[in-house]
């Protein structure tokens, strides 16, 4: 469980610099490009969809890295079935980080409370991400008139 906690942790921080880094980054080129409103909008909406695609990915990884170290954290599809391979961890990485859970993969053994925190960071993110956009998107609709 400890190094459940020590991966989840590291992951975590790293997806915090990931995402921190990439809205200060673009509210800076936002601000020295002069493109238009639209295409500045557009483009942080592109630039949130890849940082919340890199954090999923770690995650993902970090679920095949861990279910492939041992037996006691691992994914099982609904029948009990042993779920391996990166890009199915890769897909349950996508579907716990959304929320969207369909529940065809689910986690077994302390690897629960790493699927548990990548929903909330998810949950966190798509809020921090979606507030930038509204202030980007703001500042365009002020100068619209």
């Amino acid at each position: 469980m400890w190094f459940i906690f020590f991966a989840s942790t590291v992951i975590i921080s790293l997806c915090v610099l990931i995402h921190y880094e990439m809205l200060y980054r673009l509210s800076k080129v936002n601000k020295w490009l002069k493109i238009p409103g639209r295409y500045r909008v557009t483009m942080s909406v592109l630039m949130a969809i890849l940082a919340h695609t890199v954090e999923i990915w770690l995650f993902g990884v970090g679920y095949y890295l861990i279910t492939d170290l041992d037996g006691l954290n691992q994914l099982v599809d609904a029948q009990g079935n042993l779920i391996t391979g990166f890009f199915n961890c890769l897909y349950f990485s996508f579907a716990t980080y959304t929320s969207l859970g369909y529940g065809d993969i689910v986690p077994e053994g302390p690897i629960q409370f790493m699927a548990g925190t990548e929903a909330l960071i998810g949950l966190v993110f798509i809020a921090w991400s979606a507030s930038f956009l509204y202030l980007e998107m703001q500042k365009h609709w002020k100068n619209i008139d």
